[in-house]
């Protein structure tokens, strides 16, 4: 008896990790889940619903991918995505990493391109700036 108890508790915590799990990547990521207010887009790039909820998707696949990954740090990279287009930006430490996050996103069902153009490399002096005053990574 005690063992079908332990199981089904343990079914229970594994269904409130995952289902608290994608919430919480948002959330630390600093993914906007708010609706699309109107004056958002112009008339001439009019979005449904579906679109809006498509490039969520693809934006919390992709910074998902980037947290779990051991090559680059999620949290200093940013990702959005317009109309299956993900815009990555921040900080990294050199090219390397910007190429992963790159072939990170690219490699994410649904994405059509990215741009990597706000995303920069860490100079020296960054580096030596973030040890000095312990924001290192």
């Amino acid at each position: 008896m005690e063992n079908i108890h332990r199981s089904r508790t343990s079914r229970v915590r594994r269904r409130w990790l995952l289902g608290a799990s994608l919430p919480a990547v948002a959330l630390a990521s600093g993914l906007a889940l708010s609706p699309v207010q109107a004056g958002d887009y112009n008339n001439d790039d009019e979005r449904t619903a579906g679109d809006v909820a498509t490039d969520s998707w693809i934006t919390t696949k992709v910074k998902s991918q980037l947290l779990a990954d051991q090559e680059v740090s999620g949290f200093d990279i940013s990702v959005e995505t317009k109309d299956n287009v993900v815009y990555l930006s921040g900080e990294v430490k050199d090219q390397s990493q910007v190429n992963h996050a790159v072939e990170i996103a690219e490699d994410t069902e649904g994405v059509e391109r990215v741009d990597s153009t706000s995303l920069r490399v860490a100079t020296a002096i960054d580096q030596v700036r973030d040890a000095v005053t312990g924001n290192g990574r």
